[in-house]
Formats: C-alpha cells, sequence, structure tokens
C-alpha cells in the first residue's frame, strides 16, 4: 500500500480517537477524554506534515486524489446550502484554522472549491482564520491545539456580519454550555409556547454549513434549522487507489454523507452509530 493512503488511514483512526474523547467528555465530563482529543488532534497535523514532507512521487498521485475528494466534499457543501438560500447579502465567510504561509494553498484550494459549489448565489467569498496566529513562528502557540470557543466563533462571525452564509472548517466547541453562548444558536423561549425554544425573529441569522464535521449534540441545531448542512465522513467509507469518479455525487457517496433538517431523520435511521445515546 503506498504510503499516503496508509497515512490516510492513521489520520482516521487518530479522528475515531478524537470522537470517541469527545463523547467521553461530552457524556461524562472526563477531562481525559478532552485530553485525549487534543492529543489525537496534534497527531493528524504531525501526520500530514510528515506525509508531505516523505513524499516521493510516487505518492504525489495519492496526495492529489486526497485533494480532489476534500474538493468534492466541499463543493458538494456549498451546492447544499445554495439550494435553501434565500438571503440578499450573496456574501459568504469561510473559517478555516489558522495557518502558516506555506500551508495557506490548502485553504485557498477549498475557498475556490467552496465557490465552485456556490456559484452565481453569491458575490463574494471570504476567508477567515478562526483565530489570529502566528503560525510561521518558530515555536506554534499551544493556543493553535486547542479548542476553538464560542467567543472566537462570535468573534470572526461579527467581524464579518455583513456575509449570510458562513461555512465553517472549525469543528464547533465540544461542550453545550459553549454551542449555547454561540450568538449564531442563541435562542429566546416561545411566548405563546412556555418551556420551548425558538429562534429569536429580531436575530438575523446565517445559513450555517459545517465541513467535515461531527453530529454529536448538534442534532436539536438542525431540528430547529440553526445549521443548514454537514458533510461528514460516512461509517465505513470506501478508501482505495482509484481514479476519483468524474461524477461529483459519485465521488461524494464513497466517503461522505450530508446532514441537513430534512434528511436529518433519514441519515439517523440509517447510521444511529453516528448519534451519541441520550442520557439516562
Amino acid at each position: 500500500m503506498e504510503f499516503p493512503v496508509m497515512s490516510i488511514i492513521i489520520m482516521m483512526i487518530l479522528a475515531v480517537g478524537m470522537f470517541y474523547g469527545q463523547a467521553q467528555y461530552k457524556k461524562k465530563r472526563a477531562e481525559w477524554g478532552k485530553t485525549l482529543t487534543i492529543f489525537c488532534g496534534i497527531f493528524i497535523i504531525i501526520t500530514a506534515l510528515w506525509t508531505n514532507l516523505c513524499r516521493s512521487p510516487i505518492d504525489t498521485d495519492a496526495i492529489d486524489r486526497e485533494r480532489e475528494y476534500q474538493r468534492v466534499q466541499a463543493i458538494v457543501l456549498a451546492d447544499s446550502l445554495v439550494k435553501m438560500y434565500s438571503g440578499t447579502g450573496r456574501k459568504c465567510l469561510v473559517i478555516h484554522h489558522p495557518v502558516s504561509e506555506k500551508s495557506r494553498s490548502d485553504v485557498d484550494r477549498l475557498v475556490e472549491a467552496f465557490q465552485d459549489g456556490l456559484g452565481d448565489a453569491v458575490d463574494e467569498v471570504v476567508a477567515a482564520p478562526i483565530k489570529d496566529i502566528d503560525m510561521d513562528s518558530e515555536l506554534i502557540p499551544e493556543e493553535a491545539m486547542m479548542e476553538m470557543t464560542a467567543e472566537d466563533f462570535n468573534k470572526v462571525i461579527k467581524a464579518n456580519s455583513d456575509c449570510d452564509i458562513v461555512i465553517t472548517m472549525v469543528p464547533l466547541p465540544f461542550s453545550e454550555d459553549e454551542i449555547y453562548a454561540m450568538d449564531i444558536f442563541k435562542m429566546i423561549e416561545d411566548p405563546d409556547n412556555p418551556g420551548f425554544w425558538i429562534k429569536d425573529p429580531k436575530i438575523k441569522y446565517p445559513l450555517l454549513g459545517i465541513y467535515n464535521g461531527y453530529v454529536g449534540n448538534l442534532e436539536p441545531l438542525f431540528q430547529e434549522k440553526l445549521i443548514g448542512a454537514m458533510t461528514l465522513w460516512r461509517p465505513n467509507p470506501t478508501i482505495d487507489e482509484e481514479d476519483v469518479p468524474d461524477d461529483m455525487m459519485e465521488a461524494f457517496n464513497k466517503r461522505y454523507i450530508t446532514i441537513t433538517p430534512a434528511s436529518l431523520g433519514g441519515v439517523k435511521g440509517k447510521y444511529p452509530n453516528l448519534f451519541p445515546k441520550p442520557k439516562k
């Protein structure tokens, strides 16, 4: 097996570790779960860097193939958002992790893919890091490896308040307290139905898309249509060395699935393991 493919498998295993740690932290408030998530995230970055540094001419084909699958995922997510977009701002914000100048091309490539998927629905796509961190320094700050907070998201979204579509490549916070501290998820108690929470009619909510996400405790946010669409890895994806299919959806369906408010029930019925079991 070519090295990049093995590298991808390793990163997928580490991703599972991240999700498991996240689930343990969420359900049991186990600090070791949060630590496991952070360490897995760090080793995913290390593995990706090692892959790029050690690649050979043979490896280049595998890397290009993975980049094409990433591009497919980005286009399908953006296209899903377009189908439910009714805004007037015609501007999209893409939130990404802090990157070094050397890695900037990876972000630019995905931003272009989002633009392709959005098509004529928007006039401008703005890319912004979740935090302003110097990733070109000799010693990368520890905060670059930490979970991003509600405050981080609130700042970058507020700074780009003219964008009525938001796509995040950065995972949302783990804890429910942090999630519901995000301005784009704030709700009010229904005055006609005490005990039930609804969108605040005074707030202009952006259409939110999550790239390569994780369901976690986000199900209620889909139900309230606070999340428009999320793409994520399907259980038992097809990882092979075949050329990426020319048909966009055929390529996408080999690896990924999309969750929207409309498809939530069907996805949960087909892949119940993606959804955490309710607390007893």
